[in-house]
C-alpha cells in the first residue's frame, strides 16, 4: 500500500495473483481487503505505471467483494474497462459504461464485482485533483467523500482508451519510462484527459445516505462476527445484536456489498481459516482444528466450499505453506 505522498520515479510492472491477500496488498492509494466469491477461485493480474505523482492501475479480476478505504490525501478515480450484463457496483452505485467513481482520501469503499471484470484506478494527490477540477469546475473537496460521475460518452471512452494504453505501456514498455521525455509527456497526457473528463457536463451524484448507513451496519456486523469466528453467527443472533430486523441487514449488505449476509460471512470465515492455514506447517488433523477452530463442523463441507473459493484442498494449502516453512519448522 502507498499513499503515493512522495512520488516515486517513472515505473511500470506486471503481477499475476492466485491469492486475494497478495492482491490486496499491492494495491496502491488505500488499504483494502478482497474477499473471493463462490462463482470460480480469485486469480487477477495487476499492471501498474507510475510517472510522477499520478498512478494507473489496471486489472483483470475474477468475482470478488473489496472493502478498504482511500488514503489521505489523496483521490481516486474507478472505471469499468468492459461493460457485462452484471456491472460492478461501488457503494451501492452501479458503474456502468459512461460511469465512473471518484473517491477522496478517507473514503470507506464497499465494492461488488460479481463476475470476472477489468477494471482501472487512476490515484493523484488530492490538491492535484483540486487543481484540475478547478478548470473544469466540479464540486471535489471533500474529503472521504464517494461520488459516481456519469461521464459525457466521448469523454468516457477517450479516458478508458488512455487508460488502456496505459495498462498495456506498463507491461509491455516499461523500460521506455525512464526516459525523462516520455514520462514527462505520458503524465501531461494523463492530466489532459482527467481535466477534459471532469468538465461542467459531468454529472456528480453523491453517496445516497443509505448507503452510508448500509456501510455502518455492515461494519457492525463483521466486527461482531470476527469477535466469534470459532462458530458460526446465524442471521438471528446477528440482528439481536445489531438491533435490526432481518429484513433491513439483508438489505443493507446488499446495498452495500451486492451479497446477503450469510454468503458474505461465510466466505469471510472461509478466508480466516485460510490465513490460519498458511501460517501453519503440520498435517491433517491441523485441517480439522483449523475448520472447527473457525466454525466449520462437517469437514467435507469444508472442504468442498473451500476448494469452490481457492481452488484448491485445505491440505493443499497447508502443504505448500509447509513447503515455505522448510524443515524443522512447527505449525501452532
Amino acid at each position: 500500500m502507498s499513499t503515493l505522498n512522495h512520488p516515486a520515479p517513472a515505473a511500470g510492472l506486471m503481477h499475476s495473483f492466485a491469492e486475494p491477500d497478495r492482491f490486496s496488498a499491492a494495491l496502491l492509494g488505500g488499504e483494502f481487503e478482497i474477499t473471493p466469491l463462490h462463482d470460480e477461485p480469485f486469480s487477477a493480474t495487476l499492471r501498474v505505471l507510475r510517472v510522477g505523482d499520478l498512478v494507473v492501475q489496471h486489472a483483470d479480476t475474477s468475482a470478488h467483494v473489496t472493502r478498504g478505504g482511500i488514503a489521505s490525501g489523496i483521490a481516486v478515480l474507478m472505471l469499468n474497462m468492459q461493460i457485462t450484463d452484471r456491472p460492478a457496483r461501488v457503494n451501492g452505485v452501479e458503474v456502468g459504461r459512461t460511469d465512473a467513481v471518484l473517491a477522496t482520501g478517507g473514503a470507506e469503499i464497499a465494492g461488488h464485482t460479481p463476475r470476472r471484470l477489468r477494471w482501472a484506478a487512476l490515484a493523484l494527490p488530492l490538491s492535484l485533483l483540486e487543481e484540475l477540477a478547478e478548470i473544469a469546475a466540479p464540486d471535489v473537496h471533500v474529503p472521504g467523500a464517494v461520488s459516481g460521475v456519469a461521464l459525457p460518452p466521448d469523454r468516457a471512452a477517450r479516458l478508458v482508451s488512455a487508460l488502456s494504453a496505459a495498462g498495456e505501456f506498463a507491461e509491455r514498455l516499461p523500460e521506455r519510462l525512464h526516459k525523462p521525455d516520455c514520462a514527462a509527456g505520458l503524465a501531461m497526457a494523463l492530466r489532459d484527459e482527467i481535466a477534459g473528463a471532469l468538465t461542467a457536463e459531468a454529472a456528480f451524484r453523491p453517496r445516497p445516505r443509505a448507503v452510508g448507513q448500509a456501510l455502518r451496519l455492515v461494519r457492525e456486523a463483521e466486527t461482531f462476527m470476527e469477535a466469534r469466528v470459532a462458530r458460526p453467527v446465524y442471521t438471528e443472533e446477528l440482528c439481536a445484536a445489531l438491533g435490526v430486523s432481518a429484513r433491513r441487514l439483508h438489505d443493507a449488505f446488499r446495498a452495500a456489498l451486492g451479497t446477503s449476509p450469510h454468503a458474505h460471512l461465510k466466505s469471510r470465515r472461509l478466508t480466516l481459516a485460510r490465513r490460519a492455514l498458511q501460517r501453519q506447517a503440520n498435517g491433517p488433523e491441523l485441517v480439522k482444528s483449523v475448520a472447527l477452530g473457525h466454525g466449520f463442523w462437517h469437514l467435507g463441507h469444508f472442504a468442498r466450499d473451500y476448494r469452490a473459493l481457492f481452488g484448491e484442498l485445505p491440505s493443499e494449502t497447508l502443504a505448500t505453506a509447509g513447503t515455505r516453512a522448510g524443515p524443522g519448522c512447527e505449525g501452532a
